[in-house]
């Protein structure tokens, strides 16, 4: 007696949804699938999508466990100390270590993978290093501009007055002051270095720590016009600069030219 084969209910294309529960026989995403076969061709894709190497996005319910196993299998190291700062096109700076694990420690907590923990290290130090190129050219610039504007002043004394300024700055405060000086680029001011011109004077004049009594001081285009002005009002000089048989009538003209040499420096 043969057995009978047992009947197979056959699902047809027009009524293949009448299969599935009612509640989801209008989902949107069924809505271009027309047969069993589309609809078993759509799953498999969807899982061959899925593998090992796909990751769910956790929900805004996420716990913070669920999101430290998302932030690790995106390329997170199980710790902070697992972070590497980058080598390659790495600017000549010097990180600060204490920065650097502090900087990890966040990276780590905001779940950043290794390669844009890397990347950010290294635009850092770039960043950096592009303040510090344009830093020491502000600084250089300054300090040209500082010593056209003393040249301009000092006239012929220049070399000697920023001596003497340089001098003073050593005595009073030694090379922490000096330091001090070139670090904030108060060294580079022309009040602060007018100050120390007169301070140096004032020493060189002292009869204890200086050489003592008048020296002889090379002047300044200011001080050459305000002796020239003295000189003019002294009658006993004007009678033997105009005499020119006064005893002292040679002398007194080579004085003024000397004068007005260093009063007005750019003239011949």
């Amino acid at each position: 007696m043969s057995e009978e084969t047992p009947a197979v209910e056959q699902v047809t294309s027009e009524d293949w949804r009448s299969a599935i529960p009612e509640d989801i026989q209008n989902e949107p995403s069924l809505a271009d699938i027309k047969d069993v076969a589309g609809l078993a061709k759509g799953y498999v894709h969807a899982q061959h999508m899925i593998g090992s190497d796909k990751v769910a996005i956790p929900s805004r319910e996420a716990s913070q466990e669920d999101l430290d196993a998302f932030y690790n299998k995106l390329g997170r190291p199980e710790t902070a100390a697992g972070y590497e700062s980058p080598t390659d096109n790495m600017p000549d700076v010097e990180l600060n270590p204490e920065m650097q694990t502090a900087f990890f420690e966040e990276a780590h907590r905001l779940g950043l993978n290794s390669q844009q923990a890397a990347g950010l290290v290294r635009w850092q130090a770039q960043a950096s290093h592009g303040q510090m190129e344009s830093s020491a050219q502000d600084s250089e610039m300054a300090m040209e501009q500082a010593q056209e504007s003393m040249r301009q002043e000092f006239g012929k004394a220049y070399t000697e007055k920023m001596e003497m300024a340089k001098n003073a700055a050593i005595e009073f405060g030694g090379e922490d002051l000096m330091a001090l000086l070139d670090s904030s680029g108060l060294g580079n001011e022309p009040a602060i270095i007018r100050a120390f011109a007169n301070i140096g004077k004032a020493i060189s004049n002292d009869e204890i720590i200086g050489g003592g009594g008048r020296q002889g001081f090379m002047m300044s285009p200011a001080e050459a016009k305000t002796q020239i002005a003295n000189m003019k009002r002294d009658p006993n000089f004007i009678d033997s600069y105009n005499d020119k048989s006064h005893s002292a009538h040679t002398d007194s003209v080579k004085e003024m030219a000397r004068l007005y040499e260093l009063a007005f420096p750019t003239h011949e």
